[in-house]
């Protein structure tokens, strides 16, 4: 009788880390889907590399030197385009003005069409309001094709480096060592002539990432 007792509690605390053990592994696998479903989502919010929708992207600078009065540009990146053509682009981008001087905008290597010259292509004449855009902390930069269409940005154009334009900017006299200082892309479009096919941030069918510059010693 003991032996058959003895045999049945063995059976049964067996059973019983069995269960334990699948319970163990179920909650790992659960968890490990966890992980990557937060990492999933985080890289497609943000224009990763899962993620379909175009992103405008704005570089971040090795950190500045306090005491650094030399102008220095930073990139606004373009990963990729819809299947449409884009006669008109436009964008909004903040910067603290009592920190950073904005001087202008450099031409960057993303074409457009162009029927008018031998080559079919030629760069963007970009336009922007330097004075302006240091008095309100705000840059506006706009691109129109006045034909809706001879002269647009298109997918088939672009490269694997895809630079817009560059920013060029100084640090002013009130910068201090440690300062963080955001440049926000408050709002970017790619307009179609087809409004449903223009590309919005406040659509979401548009990113974008912000930069900014750190001040060292």
């Amino acid at each position: 009788m003991n032996e058959i007792t003895e045999k049945n509690t063995a059976t049964h605390n067996h059973k019983t880390d069995e269960k334990k053990k699948k319970r163990t592994v179920l909650l790992i696998v659960l968890l490990i889907l966890l992980v990557v479903g937060v990492l999933l989502f985080f890289l497609l919010r943000d224009g990763g590399t899962f993620s379909s929708v175009p992103t405008v992207t704005i570089e971040t600078p090795d950190k500045k030197s306090v005491s650094d009065r030399e102008p220095f540009s930073l990139q606004v990146q373009l990963s990729a385009l819809g299947e449409d053509s884009y006669p008109a682009a436009s964008f909004s981008i903040g910067f603290d003005p009592s920190k950073l001087e904005f001087i202008g905008l450099d031409e960057g290597n993303v074409i457009i069409s162009n029927s008018d010259n031998a080559y079919g292509v030629s760069l963007p004449e970009w336009s922007v309001n330097v004075e302006r855009a240091n008095e309100t902390g705000v840059i506006n930069i706009m691109y129109l094709d006045m034909t809706g269409g001879r002269y647009a940005f298109s997918g088939d154009l672009l490269e694997d480096d895809n630079v817009l334009f560059f920013l060029n900017f100084r640090l002013r006299g009130s910068v201090r060592a440690g300062d963080i200082l955001e440049l926000s892309l408050d709002d970017a479009v790619f307009a179609a002539n087809d409004e449903q096919k223009s590309l919005a941030s406040n659509k979401n069918t548009l990113k974008t990432v912000n930069g900014r510059v750190v001040i060292g010693e």
